[in-house]
């Protein structure tokens, strides 16, 4: 068994700045992609149905989400290099390297957290571009045409996620009042998304707030994003003075 690796990733991992009011967290597939990477992959690639009935059985709350990836990426069979030629197709919001500039400009260094893998979001970023992005995602091992899925930031005590992405949240400074913002757009965000305290959603996220009736703001694109967070960062600088 091997790692999954592509030639030219390697991606910095340098840590959120400490000298800002905000902390900002990425979902990845459907979030700051345009479409749902691994359930695309799955569905192009899995050999049977039965990923179908695990998708169903994770959206009725039946099985975690670690129990569906892993049964899912079983029956997935797909080489190297047909893999790198597939992610070579996955394009960005557009509007993300913009958003990436207006954080950075603030000082805010934003991080992504993804129940996706972590070379293959490495290699999608790169290959988009984006270069010195800070990701925390599940991991993946090549043996022959397999891909074995493991998860180094599952949470005990947490029954649902295969990535428990609030675990990121944690800063170093124990004292720290920093505002955490969330973007993401579906289940897998719901325990991160709780525990912010600004939230933007869509999709099955969003259904989850307003069913809930807890606050979020609605974006159909991080152009929506990034509009909000300009307001937000002003109104910051102004409370400051």
């Amino acid at each position: 068994m091997q790692v999954l690796h592509f030639p030219g990733n390697g991606l910095g991992k340098a840590g959120p700045s400490l000298d800002n009011k905000y902390r900002v967290f990425f979902d990845f597939d459907n979030t700051i992609t345009t479409i749902d990477v691994v359930f695309d992959l799955i569905s192009r690639f899995s050999i049977s149905r039965d990923w179908v009935v695990l998708e169903k059985a994770w959206q009725s709350g039946e099985i975690n989400t670690r129990e569906c990836l892993r049964g899912q990426m079983r029956n997935v069979r797909v080489s190297s290099h047909d893999l790198g030629q597939y992610l070579k197709t996955i394009r960005l919001d557009p509007y993300f390297p913009r958003l990436l500039e207006l954080l950075r400009q603030e000082g805010v260094e934003p991080v992504i957290v993804s129940d996706n893998f972590q070379p293959i979001v490495e290699f999608i970023l790169k290959n988009n571009g984006i270069q010195d992005a800070v990701v925390y995602a599940n991991e993946l091992r090549f043996f022959k045409d397999r891909l074995v899925p493991s998860f180094p930031y599952q949470n005990p005590s947490c029954p649902y996620c295969a990535h428990c992405k609030k675990t990121h949240f944690h800063d170093d400074d124990p004292g720290s009042m920093k505002k955490i913002i969330y973007i993401g757009d579906g289940r897998s965000d719901i325990c991160a998304a709780l525990e912010s305290d600004i939230v933007f959603a869509k999709d099955d996220l969003l259904e989850y707030f307003r069913k809930h009736r807890r606050p979020c703001v609605e974006f159909l694109s991080l152009a929506d994003v990034a509009d909000h967070m300009k307001e937000e960062f002003c109104e910051a600088a102004v409370a400051a003075r």
